[in-house]
């Protein structure tokens, strides 16, 4: 192996995905996060910034400045899956061109990087995982996910389960998984098995 090595790291709302990133960048390793790209295509001048106006009408516009407001957006398309779909049909397209220049400019400009992480939460959703090797999924029981949504973003218990039931499952994301992470076991033997397989992929690179 002498290529970069690029794992997908995905994960349901409040499962631990920064926590496991956490570890990562302890250990120096690159993470890129998808949510970066998520915020740049919808910039004036990129190609689904106009895509989305013409899809969903110049009421979405901010006047102040003609960005697109999210917060117009957001009603429309998370109470319609159809409308849902349509939005994700523009951006994750160019959402993943972005991550692949990104990926190539890493290969070009730091050649002694082996592993770089991609964190991004609709990863098999988007399709995202086509462009990783390796794919690690972090998880928590779905009581526990609710109470640290509850907590952490001061919902109600009725939203944030209508926030968790409208990504994939547990199991469902297991399918895809090369590694399963669940972070609701000790923090120690969490960060040791985040250690190890880094380790492990670092040991076996040149093999």
């Amino acid at each position: 192996m002498s290529k970069l090595i690029k794992i997908g790291l995905t994960g349901g709302i409040a499962s631990g995905k920064s926590t496991i990133l956490g570890y990562l960048k302890e250990m120096n390793i690159k993470c890129i996060d998808a949510d970066k790209f998520g915020h740049m295509v919808y910039q004036k001048g990129r190609p689904s910034y106009n895509k989305i106006i013409q899809e969903f009408g110049q009421d979405i516009i901010n006047q102040n400045d003609q960005s697109i407001d999210r917060s117009k957006l957001g009603p429309i398309v998370f109470s319609d899956p159809l409308k849902m779909k349509q939005l994700t049909n523009i951006v994750w397209p160019e959402m993943k061109e972005l991550i692949l220049n990104e990926f190539k400019e890493i290969e070009t400009t730091c050649p002694n990087d082996k592993i770089v992480v991609l964190e991004a939460a609709v990863l098999i959703e988007a399709g995202f995982n086509e462009m990783v090797d390796l794919i690690w999924v972090t998880q928590v029981p779905r009581e526990v996910a609710i109470e640290r949504l509850k907590t952490r973003n001061n919902l109600s218990e009725v939203d944030a389960c209508k926030r968790i039931d409208s990504q994939l499952t547990n199991e469902e994301r297991e399918k895809y998984a090369n590694l399963v992470f669940k972070t609701n076991d000790d923090y120690e033997i969490t960060k040791n098995k985040v250690q190890n397989e880094i380790n492990n992929l670092l040991n076996n690179y040149n093999k």
